[in-house]
């Protein structure tokens, strides 16, 4: 794309922002922003422009500058994204396609170093890619062998180099003709047992007819063959092992494919008995010690030795850490067993998952019997932690402050049990500063988690699970001018791994709600007698339960593509009612039972939630989110408690509007402040795109499009335009779109999003609905938070 049509295409944006800063000029309310509004984009036009000009500034006399490079094949299974890897060079980063960003900074650097603007400009930018035809037959040579390592091994690779105002264009064009596939595979051990091993445990259930002659497929054959010799015994196997002798003479484009022992360990036979030879496991010697370098200089410590089932314990003499009991059910390794690799990896994964242990070693010797002996070392993390943390708080337009403290104690009880206090505190001021109230809100709250589950179970579950329970209470005091309130909670819950998915069972969770005082504002709106919505905001008593499964294909940190999938379901007050109906209670006058005088709540609730996270390309990805949640009251309850309820917008949600400001359905709220109680609902649609591009450091840019809405799943006079109806609910679905800035520090995100409606359902004339002449005060929010939103 040549400068001039890029400036035109960054002159159209910039005319359009000015057309809204036009539409702003004709808001009265706005009219104190057109200035700054105006100062902004200016500045980012000016950036733009500057960005994508002047490249050629540190590019010496007789170079050129690497303009662009593509890649051209005709095989669909090899995408250009995975053949650019292999290119030794590649040009600028483009910013979404259109223009040199980071060169541009580079480029309106100065000469002179001692200048702080010119170091932070060449600091974020990107120097000049200065074309080097060397390089470019490497590539070439690069790709060649990849073609070849994929099975295409006539591939011909050809490249086309374009020169024009000293830069440089490089296409490279593959054709990858008829690829080799495999005829005939067998697996040649010579080891008669380790053999048969193979052939019953693996050639039975593999059929490597007509598979596509690949490099990356046969080294996982190479791996999967070691990963079942080492879990039969065979503790001096590793894959560098074997090789493949080929045929691939045959004609017709297809292989005879052998995997066989090197040729150097055939002709040993001292080596080969070394190789297939089954290791035992004579001794189990566990260290268990608070610092792990202590296992180097042992002979100058002073150290206690016991035994219990079979296992050898150490610890350093007068130092308490682990209960040896509590070690030697996450230890799969056992005395005078045969050696098995897929049990040190449990005894890695189970010991690691216990968050009192820090540090975990496993290493084999040999003895004098020629059989091995392992060594367990764990060592204990801090047993004390002090944590602070303070944060201020933006929410549609209020400030406020929260501070925390916590303790946590990693191994109260010497089994790996974690005890954790925290308590937080936070007070937000409300309205103007002419009228500013106070809203504030502090609690505690305290867990002991335990790295088991507490429970009855087969030993093949505990095995292969891993798993905790955590047990927690807490109580939470708000005081606001509308209301206060109390809510205390305690709950009994499993967690478990089983598969790679992740369970959640609340056995128990029970929540009381007591409030002390309300309003007669709020009394008047929201908790008159014939209100069908004031039991939503009464003293309330919850005893529910639920469960929820997480599963993810990402592997560790990989940045292939990968998908996300969680779902919850939960209910409440079944139990209570059961027995209220047993033993015949009288209901109260609004026909409902009650618990300690207190009417408690009945419902189920469930809720999905899927996002697919696509890598386009090295520096582009592409999300796509659906979420879905259902809440239905019935028996004692006649509407969802709040603290149940949904609402939508916000950082996560429809990024258009504020928390809790969207929705039900065609709901207005023209009275200027959030309408807590009326804007909450039983069913909630959320439906986003999000395009995220890395632009360098730890900056990334996107741009996002959220559909969605709330609804009632009855028809509540105080709600009348929330109902969900089958003919008219898409009719509600509110849309947005926008843009937004990302830190990505890896161990967390910092971010950043404007949102503007394009589709407002609540609006009741329906032309107003697509936002076209935009106010700052009705169609633009502002998110800040820490995370992706899915």
């Amino acid at each position: 794309m040549k400068y001039k049509e890029i400036e035109d295409k960054i002159r159209q944006i910039v005319d359009y922002f000015l057309y809204i800063c036009k539409v702003y000029y004709n808001q009265p309310k706005v009219h104190k922003m057109n200035k700054k509004i105006k100062f902004i984009v200016i500045i980012s036009y000016v950036a733009l422009i500057a960005s994508s000009c002047n490249v050629m500034k540190y590019v010496p006399e007789g170079q050129e500058l690497l303009k662009k490079t593509k890649i051209k094949t005709d095989v669909p299974d090899i995408t250009t994204d995975i053949l650019s890897d292999y290119l030794y060079q590649t040009p600028n980063n483009y910013f979404l396609g259109l223009w040199r960003m980071q060169l541009g900074f580079y480029s309106a650097s100065g000469s002179d170093s001692t200048k702080w603007i010119n170091r932070w400009l060449r600091r974020i930018g990107e120097p000049p890619v200065i074309y080097d035809s060397l390089k470019t037959e490497y590539s070439a040579e690069e790709l060649q062998k990849v073609m070849f390592n994929k099975g295409y091994l006539s591939a011909e690779v050809s490249t086309n180099v374009k020169h024009k105002k000293r830069q440089v264009s490089v296409l490279y064009t593959i054709k990858g003709n008829t690829p080799y596939r495999i005829r005939k595979y067998d697996i040649n051990i010579p080891d008669s047992t380790a053999s048969a091993i193979i052939k019953e445990r693996y050639l039975k259930s593999k059929d490597m007819n007509g598979v596509l002659f690949d490099i990356d497929i046969l080294n996982e054959e190479r791996s999967n063959i070691t990963k079942i010799l080492r879990n039969n015994g065979y503790y001096n196997f590793n894959k560098e092992l074997l090789y493949f002798a080929v045929d691939s003479t045959l004609g017709s484009h297809q292989i005879d494919c052998e995997v066989n022992l090197q040729q150097k360990y055939l002709k040993n036979d001292s080596a080969l008995k070394i190789i297939f030879t089954k290791k035992n496991i004579d001794k189990v010697t566990i260290y268990m010690i608070k610092d792990a370098s202590l296992q180097v200089s042992q002979n100058n410590m002073e150290f206690d030795t016991i035994y219990k089932d079979g296992f050898e314990i150490i610890t350093k003499r007068g130092e308490k850490t682990f209960k040896p009991s509590a070690i030697i059910k996450k230890v799969y390794i056992m005395p005078n067993t045969i050696y098995n690799e897929r049990r040190v990896d449990r005894t890695y994964s189970r010991l690691n998952s216990v968050s009192a242990i820090k540090y975990v070693n496993i290493a084999f010797t040999e003895n004098s019997n020629g059989n091995l002996d392992a060594r367990i070392v764990v060592s204990q993390d801090k047993p004390h932690s002090i944590s602070a943390q303070a944060e201020v708080t933006y929410s549609d337009g209020d400030f406020g402050v929260k501070l925390g403290v916590g303790y946590k104690n990693n191994n109260i009880f010497r089994g790996g049990e974690t005890l954790s206090i925290d308590a937080k505190g936070g007070w937000e001021g409300i309205g103007s500063l002419n009228n500013l109230q106070h809203a504030w809100d502090y609690g505690a709250d305290v867990s002991l988690k335990f790295p088991t589950l507490l429970v009855p179970s087969t030993k093949n579950f505990r095995r292969r699970s891993i798993g905790n329970t955590d047990i927690s209470v807490s109580m939470n005091f708000q005081q606001r001018p509308e209301y206060n309130r109390n809510i205390a909670n305690a709950g009994f819950k499993y967690n478990w791994r089983y598969n790679r998915v992740n369970f959640t069972y609340n056995l128990i969770d029970i929540s009381y709600i007591y409030l002390p005082r309300v309003s007669d504002a709020f009394k008047d709106k929201y908790l008159s007698p014939t209100s069908s919505i004031r039991f939503s905001y009464e003293d309330n008593f919850i005893m529910r339960m639920g469960f929820g499964i997480n599963y993810s294909n990402r592997r560790n940190n990989s940045q292939d593509s990968y998908f996300t999938l969680r779902a919850n379901i939960r209910t409440a007050g079944n139990l209570l009612y059961a027995i209220s109906n047993m033993i015949g209670q009288k209901k109260n006058a609004d026909n409902a039972y009650e618990i300690f005088h207190i009417r408690y709540s009945q419902y189920a609730k469930a809720d999905i939630d899927y996002s697919y996270n696509l890598a386009a390309s090295e520096k582009t990805r592409l999300v796509f989110h659906a979420g879905l949640g259902i809440g239905y009251p019935y028996g004692n309850g006649t509407i969802l408690p709040f603290e149940e309820r949904y609402f939508s917008g916000g950082a996560n949600s429809m990024r258009g509007w504020s928390a809790r400001t969207l929705g039900p359905g065609n709901f207005h709220n023209s009275s200027g402040s959030i309408d807590f109680m009326k804007q909450s609902g039983d069913i909630k649609l959320d439906l986003n795109f999000e395009a995220r591009f890395k632009l360098f450091w730890k900056l990334q840019v996107a741009i996002f499009l959220d559909g969605g809405n709330i609804w009632t799943i009855k028809d509540y006079p105080e709600q009348p335009t929330g109902f969900f109806r089958f003919d008219t609910f898409y009719k509600q679905i509110a849309v947005n779109y926008g843009a937004g800035i990302r830190l990505d520090f890896d161990f967390f995100v910092i971010r950043v999003d404007l949102g503007i409606k394009l589709y407002d359902p609540g609006y009741p004339i329906e032309s107003e609905r697509f936002r076209t002449e935009l106010t700052w005060a009705n169609d633009f929010a502002l998110h800040f938070a820490v995370g992706y939103p899915f």
